[in-house]
């Protein structure tokens, strides 16, 4: 059965088994499982919507808005408080599932001074799953540079591995939302498009958000919009986007989708919720 949650919420790793044993996947798993669960829950029992926005003419400040912003879109669409039929204490477990995959392969790795610099430490520092090992390891792509000639397939083979809340792939891929049922996703898409693609509110997001801060990622995921700092960021960025959408027009936004998407705001953001709220008031009723 398809379902639109973050995470699985009925049932153990041990009912997921690995149904893609291309040699990607195979290798992923098995780096993963000698870190822990987490590995096999992400790739087996999560799902997220992903968002692709263009760099266009200001990639520095669209990076870093993205990277600030990755916090409050966790809390603001987190819909996976359930594992296994038992709650976790996480607005979006698939958040918590997510970071302790590889503490080197995601997170924010940002820089305010020198972000491409930053990311490409990042990357280079991260183990090369997908090359041979090195006397029995998988070692940082970084040290294969002195160790062999590393292709540019291979690099950007390597790059596809890493997970961090916001991936450069010649665009820039957010990737911080739950999976969400199919009459909301206009939520998420208006926030983002409206605070990255019109100029003022771009300018405005930044304003509000200041620099990246990876420490927030847990508190969104754990407490979500439930956290009053959050909340009323949150409140502020959807009132930003808005009125971005608003002011680039149909051509960016139908009507009908920004309708949905104020509807959203209306139901959840501006009142201190998201999506989780809902699943654990219908589990306690169950």
């Amino acid at each position: 059965e398809l379902l639109t949650y973050g995470i699985d919420p009925s049932n153990p790793i041990e009912l997921a088994p690995l149904l893609v044993h291309a040699k990607r996947y195979s290798r992923m798993a098995d780096h993963f499982a000698t870190i822990g669960e987490a590995g096999a829950k992400m790739m087996r029992q999560t799902a997220s919507l992903q968002i692709n926005v263009n760099f266009d003419d200001e990639p520095e400040l669209r990076w870093r808005v993205l990277n600030a912003s990755a916090p409050c879109i966790t809390a603001m669409f987190a819909n996976s408080p359930i594992y296994n039929g038992v709650p976790t204490g996480h607005q979006s477990t698939r958040a918590a599932v997510w970071r302790a995959v590889d503490p080197g392969r995601t997170g924010l790795p940002f820089d305010d001074l020198r972000p491409v610099d930053a990311y490409l430490e990042f990357a280079l520092l991260a183990p090369a799953i997908l090359l041979p090992t090195l006397d029995g390891e998988i070692r940082p792509f970084g040290e294969w540079l002195g160790h062999a000639d590393p292709t540019l397939e291979d690099w950007h083979d390597h790059l596809s591995t890493l997970f961090p809340e916001v991936r450069p792939r010649g665009h820039l891929e957010l990737r911080s939302c739950d999976a969400l049922p199919a009459r909301w996703c206009a939520a998420p898409l208006a926030l983002t498009a409206g605070i990255l693609y019109d100029h003022s509110s771009l300018r405005a997001a930044d304003d509000l958000l200041g620099v990246p801060q990876p420490t927030l990622l847990e508190v969104a995921g754990r407490d979500g919009l439930h956290d009053p700092d959050l909340a009323r960021t949150a409140v502020d960025l959807c009132e930003i986007a808005l009125s971005g959408c608003r002011r680039l027009g149909p051509g960016y936004f139908h009507p009908a989708d920004l309708e949905l998407a104020t509807a959203f705001f209306d139901r959840y953001t501006r009142r201190g919720r998201a999506p989780a709220d809902d699943i654990m008031e219908n589990a306690l009723a169950a």
